[in-house]
Formats: C-alpha cells, structure tokens, sequence
C-alpha cells in the first residue's frame, strides 16, 4: 500500500511536506509544532499496523528533522 506524504490539519491546512509546515509564515511556532506532531503522531499508527511502509518511514524521519530545526530556531 502506498502512503502520500501529504499531511491535511482540520484547522491550519493542507502542506505537502514538513519543509512546507516550517515555512508557512501564517504558523507561529507553537502551531508549527501543533502540526508536526500531529503529523508524526498519525505516522505512528500507520507504521504500528505497516512497519515496512517505507514511504510513511521516510515521512516520519522528515517530520522529525523538521522537529528538530524548529525547536533549535533554524527554520
């Protein structure tokens, strides 16, 4: 099964990729956060049920990259 790494957030929208979440200027950094996460959060129960979708692992390594830079500033 392939997995898009398109990520659709109820409230702040629709982003492509994690490099896309950290350079929305209409986030503040605690949204930004908020999104991330809860993107990583949906990988998790995906990759729970399909540990080898090597598209969602990917994802999640980007989302937690993008983590990474916000919390040290480097957006």
């Amino acid at each position: 099964m392939m997995y898009s790494s398109k990520f659709d957030h109820p409230k702040h929208g629709s982003y492509p990729n994690p490099e896309a979440v950290l350079k929305d200027d209409n986030l503040s950094e605690s949204e930004k956060q908020t999104v991330l996460k809860e993107w990583a959060d949906s990988l998790k129960h995906i990759l729970h049920n399909e540990p080898d979708a090597s598209e969602v692992k990917a994802t999640k390594q980007s989302l937690d990259e993008a983590t990474e830079r916000l919390a040290s500033g480097r957006t």
